[in-house]
């Protein structure tokens, strides 16, 4: 029986991809192909949860501050020139809508080819970010490798590999768009700290953070004005999981937020207020 049901799946993914991806990109490395994005994906959790851990187990942690800078000075410069070549192609083009943009497989405009090209950089620059969490590794910040961080990595080179392979250009655009402003900031944050800057730059933690709730709402409602009202055609099935998806990141950030900015400031401001000569930690452990 199972068996069966794998080929049967198998042969219905084949077929998918056969008869529905983009002939504009198709042509394109690691696009019209789930197999090859797939054995990515899996080496990457591989590494990162199990083999590398384990070879780093009684290893030194490496020591890659120049590494990591030049990698964080290419994702910066990478992300806004995409993210430049991109918006041009949408907020100044008046054939692209933001309320409802349709899956057109046979639109080849001069506009439309750009945005496919910008579309593409950035779903190549995916497959870069999953260098974040080798570096936390050889680094053995192992800690650092939450369920948040591992889903979000996976999750987006999976996710922008369906978008290039039967959607670019479409209603999804704007989630790429969003996401290559945010890491051009986020990257530089990451850069300026490297420099020694930890101090003066700390503010700027924060702020990313709201800067990808914000991202995450705008796409939510995004999506939902979709499936409220289409008049493009989207498809519906995929304007939902669009949806979810960043209701669900939404509120695995915002539960991060919470614990680290709100919460302990809480218990932040508990200890260190003194109230008719108790201090806050002798509040707290009488509470507790």
């Amino acid at each position: 029986m199972a068996p069966n049901v794998v080929a049967y799946l198998f042969y219905m993914l084949r077929d998918l991809y056969e008869l529905h991806k983009d002939p504009r990109v198709a042509h394109l490395p690691l696009t019209g192909n789930l197999w090859s994005v797939a054995f990515v994906i899996v080496v990457y959790l591989a590494f990162v949860l199990y083999f590398g851990p384990k070879w780093m187990e009684k290893r030194r942690p490496f020591e890659l501050k120049l590494v990591m800078q030049l990698y964080n000075v290419i994702q910066v410069v990478a992300n806004s020139i995409i993210f430049v070549y991109g918006i041009t192609y949408t907020l100044f083009q008046p054939e692209f809508s933001f309320i409802c943009q349709p899956v057109e497989h046979l639109n080849r405009t001069p506009q439309m080819m750009h945005l496919l090209y910008a579309s593409y950089g950035y779903y190549i620059l995916k497959y870069l970010d999953l260098l974040d969490t080798v570096f936390i590794v050889l680094r053995k910040k192992n800690s650092q490798v939450s369920f948040l961080h591992v889903y979000h990595h996976a999750g987006m080179v999976f996710g922008v590999s369906i978008f290039m392979t039967f959607l670019a250009g479409s209603h999804c655009t704007m989630l790429g768009l969003i996401n290559l402003l945010v890491h051009s900031v986020m990257y530089a944050y990451y850069f300026a700290t490297s420099l020694g800057a930890l101090k003066q730059m700390l503010w700027w933690k924060r702020h990313i953070t709201q800067l990808q709730l914000v991202q995450f709402g705008y796409l939510s409602l995004h999506f939902l004005l979709v499936i409220v009202r289409n008049p493009c055609q989207f498809p519906v099935f995929i304007a939902f999981i669009g949806f979810i998806q960043n209701v669900f990141m939404f509120a695995l950030f915002f539960d991060f937020y919470y614990k680290t900015y709100v919460r302990k400031a809480r218990k932040q401001r508990l200890q260190e207020t003194p109230t008719d000569g108790v201090t806050g930690a002798n509040i707290k452990a009488k509470l507790s």
